[in-house]
């Protein structure tokens, strides 16, 4: 199993963010910053458009200004955990898949993502391959409610 911890990720020439489709971006919220720096660099690498923000109302605050077409939320964060973060994006912008990833996890807090609508829980450090299929998937929802 592939993980972020320790993975050096090179950026393919032509896929940075500037190339990437309107449709294939995603809001980023970690308060680690080499958690957020690590995700973003992979996401970018794999061609997508990422804005990232430090907690859960930094993010809250982008999604209406950046237009993600996917969230991705830590869910231990100062000022408004993911979970919050998951129920108000939900309410806002119900078409939005959260994903929702923590190395701090319970049966209970994926009880209550999953409850709450998250499109996907991923236990930390990330599966790299099971991110990019969960991301596969969350993208064809969007494309398909478009």
């Amino acid at each position: 199993m592939e993980s972020l911890q320790g993975m050096k990720c090179e950026q393919p020439l032509g896929s940075g963010p500037s190339r990437a489709p309107m449709s294939r971006r995603i809001l980023l919220a970690d308060d680690d910053p080499a958690s957020l720096e690590g995700l973003r660099s992979l996401l970018v690498a794999w061609g997508y458009e990422v804005e990232t923000a430090e907690d859960g109302r930094a993010a809250l605050d982008k999604v209406g200004a950046v237009h993600p077409s996917v969230v991705i939320t830590d869910v231990v964060m100062p000022a408004m955990s993911g979970l919050e973060l998951l129920d108000a994006v939900k309410r806002e912008e119900p078409a939005i898949p959260v994903i929702v990833m923590t190395g701090h996890g319970t049966l209970e807090t994926r009880r209550r993502a999953t409850a709450q609508g998250a499109f996907a829980y991923l236990p930390k450090p990330v599966d790299t391959a099971r991110l990019r299929s969960v991301l596969t998937k969350a993208f064809h929802k969007t494309r398909s409610l478009s």
